[in-house]
């Protein structure tokens, strides 16, 4: 298929002229008539131009409002041969998009390492893991609207990151099964997530606890009791959610959350939420049945649920995984690429690999470009 031909620059429809052009990429396909992914490499390709004309000309672009638009017209903007050498020059890139906020990480329930200034390992799974579709933090209310992703190291064989829109996965999941949009949109969804105690052997098995994802506010001395109150506290105010606390000393996160959501500047709606991860997982590791305990390891895969509580059945779920695979674009990864993701209308999972495979990440807060009143 043709790449587009002029690309647009701005809402007004001008000629992007000056740094950047678009080029093809085996995979990419329309979703409502736009391009998915936008590749764009420089005008030259010439990569000893130096960074900080490439960082004018982002924030050039940014300002103008060429970057959001871009982003919310094609999903993800998808970068490559450009002059970035370090992580610190990825820091100075990713500042120079203009975005409102770095966002907080609240309820991080994987390995994640600070690297550089705004940015972090993407994930510390091994490579016999592979990660369904999802968007980033979909099962909560606290999430990033932006994702970047750069491609530090690329494996011998695997590690791509597929890329789904979740405007297109709407639209297919509607078509097929109107009758769970129509539930989905009523009731949303509950999901549950398990968060051993820092002490638990647990903790140390899966890399995460409840005290360092939601405990920001402990300090040295605090009383079980007050520790308790300071992470209800949190969930209650920043991510919307309640605390039931176990007998074991663990914590189930439960989140009511919609599926859907309707973005504000183009009226669509887009399948917003991590159910295929949440079944897809589970059915992988043995914990479909209560109590959700993982057959051959430690932690328990909680399921989601509608919102009124009772199951989604799994053939929904399997077909939904079905859909995605089918409609994913595998990003061919090449060291120093880098993929600007719209969190809100896209989702990414990540394949097997082997050797090593570095992929970093930045999280980013902007517009809020969801319909909250929807």
């Amino acid at each position: 298929m043709s790449v587009p031909k002029p690309v647009e620059d701005n809402a007004t429809g001008g000629p992007l002229v000056v740094g950047f052009k678009p080029f093809e990429v085996p995979g990419q396909h329309l979703v409502h008539g736009n391009i998915f992914p936008l590749a764009l490499k420089l005008v030259d390709e010439d990569p000893s131009v130096p960074l900080g004309d490439v960082i004018e000309k982002i924030k050039q672009l940014a300002k103008d409002g060429t970057i959001r638009h871009l982003l919310n017209k094609h999903g993800v903007l998808y970068f490559r041969g450009l002059p970035l050498k370090t992580r610190e020059e990825l820091s100075v890139f990713v500042e120079a998009f203009g975005f409102k906020n770095e966002h907080q990480e609240i309820g991080l329930s994987g390995i994640r390492s600070q690297v550089s200034k705004h940015i972090k390992t993407a994930s510390e799974l091994p490579g016999t893991v592979s990660m369904f579709f999802h968007n980033e933090y979909a099962r909560t209310n606290h999430f990033p609207e932006i994702v970047f992703f750069y491609s530090e190291r690329v494996p011998e064989q695997g590690g791509q990151t597929p890329l789904a829109s979740s405007l297109e996965l709407y639209d297919s999941v509607k078509a097929e099964f109107p009758e769970l949009v129509d539930k989905l949109l009523e009731l949303g969804v509950i999901g549950r997530q398990y968060y051993p105690s820092k002490d638990d052997p647990d903790a140390k098995a899966i890399g995460w606890n409840w005290q360092d994802s939601y405990g920001f506010d402990i300090k040295e001395g605090d009383s079980l009791e007050v520790q308790h109150e300071k992470v209800e506290k949190l969930l209650r105010e920043e991510v919307k959610a309640e605390a039931e606390w176990q007998p074991n000393g663990s914590l189930h996160v439960v989140q009511r959350v919609p599926a859907i959501r309707k973005i504000k500047s183009s009226g669509l709606y887009s399948f917003f939420n991590t159910l295929s991860g949440v079944y897809g997982v589970a059915k992988r590791l043995g914990a479909l049945e209560y109590p959700y305990k993982e057959k051959n390891g430690p932690g328990y895969k909680l399921p989601s649920s509608f919102g009124d509580g009772s199951p989604i059945p799994e053939k929904y779920l399997e077909r939904i995984i079905e859909i995605q695979d089918s409609i994913g674009f595998l990003v061919p990864w090449k060291e120093g690429d880098i993929a600007v993701v719209n969190n809100y209308t896209v989702q990414h999972s990540r394949t097997k690999f082997v050797g090593e495979r570095s992929v970093l990440v930045s999280l980013w807060d902007d517009i809020d470009d969801f319909d909250r009143t929807a």
